[in-house]
């Protein structure tokens, strides 16, 4: 029983899960949408996410399998359906990975001040560095991503609490008007991306009917919280800095601060980028396995690592940066992209919980899937990726379902 996880230990896996170097940048684009009102953003964001963390842990304790929602959405609608949103997990690709490695360029360049083409060519050559990493099976370490949380949390603290060396900016009257708070959510909901993933480890709780639930509100809330923090904290310490808070950071530690920023977020940004290739990875190749996606992306080398589908992986990320670069397309878009996916994927998931909990449950879920429809709202017509993208898979699949109905009977 050593090895399982307890209520606490649940709850520091989703905040480290949760928390990557966006808590550097993303309140800075929200303030950049919704400014004086990007507190209230996130505040609101916070409170929206906890029914659906609450019905997802619910899912998670009552039905316990690795395969989280898609396993959920099958069972509740069909093994099509369960498809349907596994492989929608895909289709994050094409704006996710880059939008991750143009977050982690932007702290490089406010180290090295390298910028245009040639900060374009140094994220292309971290992505040769990652699949020479990944080829060989190379991982980084849980302990490498606990690490990193807790520097980002206490480096977050430090600021906190450290007067500045210049005058602070008095507080500002929130405006509370609709659409920018709409759309800084709209943005903001990228912190909680990977939410799911607790429902992934559910076996590993010392008792999963008990402690999901606890630990998934617990750990959105320390989210939430370090997020309100750093957004009050930039909105309240002048700086004109084109990354925020390594200019807060500069005011109130020195250099020496903006160079901390600088390199977690770096290292936290590649860390993420290459655990998210190396996931994302073995989903390609397990699909390819299943006949589902072309056999050639299950191919692997002698270390039994998916080299194909990280090879394939990586060439779209660089494809979408090259675009990024050349249609000069902003973080925002590519980040709302991902999101409006990950919306749906929990969509899907609170309408399986309707049919698999128990009716007590529906307020909370008619709740959560009302508040993530407010999402979608914030989202506007970025969401037309990601439900174009459900109805070509649905209809893909269809029809291959259709040929191999048609051929079995002619057999």
């Amino acid at each position: 029983m050593k090895h399982k996880i307890s209520r606490w230990q649940g709850a520091g896996l989703v905040a480290t899960t949760l928390l990557g170097t966006g808590v550097f940048i993303l309140p800075q684009l929200t303030i950049s949408s919704a400014g004086a009102d990007s507190v209230m953003v996130w505040l609101l964001l916070t409170l929206m996410i906890i029914p659906v963390a609450l019905v997802m842990g619910k899912l998670a304790a009552t039905y316990p399998h690795a395969a989280g929602p898609a396993h959920f959405v099958e069972q509740a609608f069909g093994m099509q359906w369960g498809r349907s949103l596994g492989l929608l997990f895909l289709f994050v690709v094409p704006f996710g990975a880059p939008a991750a490695m143009i977050i982690t360029f932007t702290f490089f360049s406010g180290l090295t001040g390298i910028s245009g083409g040639y900060l374009l060519l140094s994220e292309l050559a971290a992505l040769v560095l990652l699949f020479l990493l990944n080829r060989r099976g190379l991982k980084l370490s849980a302990l490498v991503q606990l690490f990193i949380a807790v520097a980002v949390v206490t480096l977050i603290s430090v600021l906190l609490f450290v007067p500045s060396s210049q005058a602070v900016s008095p507080w500002v009257q929130p405006n509370v008007n609709l659409q920018p708070i709409l759309t800084g959510i709209g943005i903001a909901f990228w912190s909680f991306l990977g939410l799911e993933a607790i429902t992934h480890l559910a076996d590993d709780f010392r008792k999963p009917a008990r402690d999901i639930v606890p630990a998934m509100v617990i750990g959105c809330l320390i989210v939430g919280g370090i997020y309100i923090a750093t957004t009050g904290l930039i909105l309240h310490t002048p700086t004109e800095a084109d990354v925020a808070i390594m200019g807060v950071a500069e005011s109130k530690l020195g250099n020496w601060g903006a160079l901390a920023i600088g390199i977690l977020g770096v290292a936290g940004g590649l860390a993420t980028v290459n655990v998210y290739v190396a996931s994302i990875s073995r989903l390609l190749a397990s699909f390819a396995g299943q006949g589902i996606l072309p056999t050639v992306l299950a191919r692997r080398n002698a270390q039994d690592v998916p080299t194909a589908a990280i090879m394939f992986i990586l060439l779209i990320n660089a494809v979408m940066l090259l675009l990024t670069f050349v249609l000069n397309l902003d973080l925002e878009a590519l980040i709302t992209a991902a999101n409006g996916v990950f919306v749906l994927i929990y969509i899907a998931t609170l309408a399986s919980a309707w049919r698999l909990l128990n009716a007590k449950y529906r307020p909370l879920v008619v709740t959560g899937l009302l508040l993530l429809c407010g999402i979608m709202g914030g989202i506007g017509l970025k969401m037309v990726y990601a439900l174009l993208c459900l109805v070509a898979i649905w209809a893909v699949l269809t029809l291959r379902e259709r040929q191999r109905l048609a051929t079995a009977e002619q057999l």
